[in-house]
């Protein structure tokens, strides 16, 4: 493959992810009054510099359950600020006091596996109510025929610039029907220190809210599964990550953005099932993604946002289905009482939408499960 088709490979895989980034950056910016040009800076920022230093495809991810809880709730900047604050002293805590290295361990194979099988599920169940919110059969059509031209192209490993095809040929035909281009209007960034985050009330709410029940999920599914994944994934080229970097890269970003009231973000593993399958093989693809951003949030602002918008949501919700299709196959590599674990885990997650309800079933079934099969194999040899 010449160097050119690389390019091409990685540029169209940078894309994959968007199904994930465009409607949460677009909702916390809209209904929660963060500042677009904060947004994608963070954003791109981190991209850029994940990928320079761990030198494999790195997923960035808005940190999909606070977010969630963020939007339904009205949650201001400050209180989003102030998450992201917490949320990265404590990733950086866990990383520099070794402690992720015996917290990797609680989470065992079938664990990470029933967190991948849950994130997959929800994924596919977020793609179906985003397609089309009055249930009209034609969004629907659109996104499963997005949904399966990705997949399909995943099985041959991304090898052609599918995903970079759909996007902008849904851009132009946004443009089409509208019969408007919307065009860019200079707004150079201006970050702004946000001091309101520092309130005692504000961090009250945000730790209880946000950042507490996101802890154990984030170590899992944006610390551990992906630091699996780029194992099993790029063998040879990942010898950079483990959970301590991992963990202190989100740490570190999150500090950094939440103090300017940027999105709290994370290193989702389903992120980098997306970008992998749609053909991400080298950090290219952090370098095009990232770039991109950052230029659109250094110069253009709230305009970037609204370009980024035009991107129709049933093509956005084929995107997600398609991640969630082989972020859920992952866990078909399990056997037996692990995979009883995993399926209970994936169960609880779509059911409840709840992937840290899901953890905890799965931490409570496969612990005291392993004690009892290890009593069982022990007895005849005595």
């Amino acid at each position: 493959m010449t160097p050119a088709r690389r390019w091409l490979q990685d540029a169209s895989a940078s894309v994959a992810d968007l199904g994930v980034l465009v409607p949460i950056a677009v909702a916390l910016v809209v209904g929660n009054g963060l500042d677009a040009g904060t947004v994608l800076v963070g954003t791109g920022s981190l991209y850029v510099l994940a990928g320079w230093y761990f030198k494999v495809p790195i997923p960035v991810q808005p940190i999909k359950a606070a977010a969630a809880i963020a939007i339904a709730r009205h949650l201001s900047p400050e209180a989003l600020a102030a998450a992201g604050i917490l949320l990265g002293m404590v990733l950086i805590l866990i990383a520099v006091t070794g402690a992720s290295r015996w917290l990797a361990k609680a989470f065992a194979d079938p664990i990470v596996k029933g967190l991948q099988l849950g994130v997959g599920l929800i994924l596919v169940l977020t793609a179906f109510r985003i397609a089309s919110p009055g249930g009209h059969r034609g969004s629907l059509l659109v996104a499963g025929v997005v949904a399966v031209i990705l997949v399909a192209a995943g099985q041959r490993g991304g090898r052609s610039p599918v995903a970079l095809a759909i996007v902008a040929g849904s851009v132009a035909y946004t443009l089409v029907v509208s019969g408007q281009v919307p065009g860019f209007e200079l707004a150079l960034f201006d970050p702004q220190v946000n001091e309101g985050a520092l309130d005692l009330s504000v961090i009250g709410s945000a730790l209880v809210l946000l950042v507490i029940p996101q802890i154990p999920l984030t170590f899992g599914n944006a610390v551990v599964a992906v630091v699996d994944l780029e194992h099993r994934y790029f063998p040879a080229d990942a010898g950079r990550v483990n959970a301590r970097a991992i963990g202190l890269s989100a740490g570190l970003a999150n500090v950094a953005t939440g103090a300017l009231t940027g999105m709290p973000m994370c290193h989702g593993s389903g992120g980098l099932t997306a970008h992998y399958r749609a053909g991400a093989r080298s950090y290219r693809m952090n370098l095009v993604i990232g770039l991109t951003l950052l230029v659109f949030g250094l110069f253009f602002g709230p305009t970037a946002l609204a370009m980024m918008a035009l991107i129709p949501m049933p093509v956005l919700a084929g995107f997600l289905a398609f991640t969630g299709f082989f972020h859920s196959s992952l866990a078909l590599s399990l056997r037996g009482s692990d995979l009883v674990v995993a399926a209970a885990m994936g169960i609880v997650g779509l059911v409840t939408t709840n992937l840290a309800l899901s953890l905890g079933v799965g931490l409570a079934l496969y612990w005291p499960l392993r004690v009892v099969l290890r009593r069982r194999a022990v007895a005849p040899a005595r």
